[in-house]
């Protein structure tokens, strides 16, 4: 029997990798030389593996880093300001409070790390600590804040869901001001009906019910105010509200609720919609690869999801069988979140880009499957050229093959008249 050579390299970040991992690390290496890639989605560089983002306003938004920082990024200028929060480990998540929170001034933001902390401060001023939330026994892996109150929910790698009320004014942080971060004690623990990980965390829009989910593959759901598990009946009997693992297989790695749904993302490849009144699955949208996050846009019948190794997928939701009616090659690692904000919707990965993608752009493109804005089609002509020189410089995905089929997408006459009602829905956004 033969031994396989082992891989001898000088680059450090070779050590221990697979040949598989290997190829496919030369492969992202080849694509973020793409002069295609260097410009879709007009590319903001975070300067380290980007977790998670929270935005707060049309031109702000916080990022969590691997590099053990959180960031403030201007989105108009692409670029993330001067000042940063340090964490002793990666950070996963941030949040922001609402906007008439502040102090000096300040809109007022929070970032959680595998460091146990919680940490509270100053947008205008990241190097000014607030407030510290301590009361995890492990990583803190998920973060959302209240819209209209000082409440904040995390969830952790120690299977609880923590409450913390930050005080009701903001100005008595002002301590932190001074180099005194506020110490904050959990207000309610949440913990014993989760069997795993907590991955992710979500309000519904009225922000009066708490969604959790996590490695246990089972959705859980909360009084937002009290902490308190909701309750169903099925038949004569009340019991816990609860989707149970099962017709997920695995790990849910995201979360998003609608006003009459919810939606989930997990490593069995597949996003569903979930009926919230009977905890039946309504859709459910098959992917080849993990699915690393999703976000419904109702207002046009379509949903957005993230996958792992970077390519994003529009479906059609809004009658009959659910499509794929758009892919998106957008970064060249796992997308990490997706966010709407009015007329975009924004997505990072962990190839430490933060991009931009304007919804009638994308899901009015005409041609092919795959979305290319039309000012960049001369660049994604060149490199398929490029390509069909020298094919061993990068083939197509797996999953990109999967999505289109090995073919371009030609809309029928009755695909074409629900894709000008889906336009006439978005100029109304």
């Amino acid at each position: 029997m033969s031994i396989p050579a082992a891989n001898v390299s000088s680059d450090r970040r070779h050590f221990f990798m697979s040949s598989a991992q290997l190829e496919a690390l030369e492969r992202r290496e080849e694509l973020e030389k793409d002069p295609l890639w260097l410009k879709i989605g007009s590319p903001l560089r975070a300067g380290g593996r980007l977790l998670n983002f929270e935005l707060y306003d049309d031109s702000s938004a916080v990022l969590a880093l691997g590099s053990h920082q959180a960031k403030v990024a201007d989105l108009k200028a692409k670029e993330c300001k001067r000042g940063l929060v340090k964490h002793s480990g990666p950070v996963t998540s941030v949040a922001v409070m609402n906007k008439s929170y502040v102090v000096g001034g300040s809109r007022i933001a929070l970032s959680a790390s595998w460091d146990k902390l919680v940490k509270v401060w100053s947008v205008d001023n990241p190097q000014c600590i607030l407030a510290v939330l301590t009361g995890h026994a492990d990583f803190v892996k998920c973060l959302v804040a209240h819209p209209t109150l000082p409440l904040v929910y995390s969830g952790s790698a120690d299977k609880s869901i923590i409450i913390w009320k930050l005080p009701a004014n903001a100005s008595d942080l002002d301590l932190g001001v001074q180099g005194n971060p506020v110490e904050i004690s959990p207000f309610k623990i949440i913990k014993g009906q989760h069997t795993g990980q907590i991955y992710t965390l979500c309000l519904n829009p009225a922000a009066d019910i708490l969604y959790s989910a996590g490695s246990d593959a089972s959705v859980r759901a909360w009084d937002a105010m009290s902490g308190a598990a909701l309750s169903m009946v099925t038949g004569d009997e009340t019991e816990d509200w609860q989707i149970p693992r099962g017709q997920h297989k695995t790990n849910i790695f995201d979360l998003k609720a609608t006003d009459n749904g919810l939606w989930t993302a997990s490593a069995d490849n597949t996003a569903i919609g979930w009926d919230i009144d009977t905890c039946k699955a309504d859709l459910v949208l098959e992917h080849k690869t993990t699915v690393t996050a999703v976000l419904p846009i109702p207002q046009v019948g379509v949903v957005v999801t993230g996958t792992r190794g970077g390519i994003i997928y529009v479906w059609s939701t809004d009658s009959g069988a659910p499509e794929i009616i758009r892919e998106i090659h957008a970064h060249t690692d796992d997308v990490s979140c997706l966010k709407v904000a009015g007329r975009v919707f924004y997505s990072s990965g962990l190839d430490e880009t933060l991009r931009v993608w304007d919804i009638k752009d994308v899901v009015a493109f005409k041609g092919s499957l795959e979305y290319v804005p039309a000012e960049l089609a001369e660049l994604k002509a060149q490199g398929q050229q490029k390509r069909t020189q020298n094919t061993s410089i990068i083939s197509v995905p797996a999953e990109a093959a999967f999505a289109s089929g090995g073919k371009q997408s030609v809309l029928t006459e009755e695909e074409e008249r629900e894709l000008a009602e889906l336009m006439s829905d978005l100029d109304d956004l």
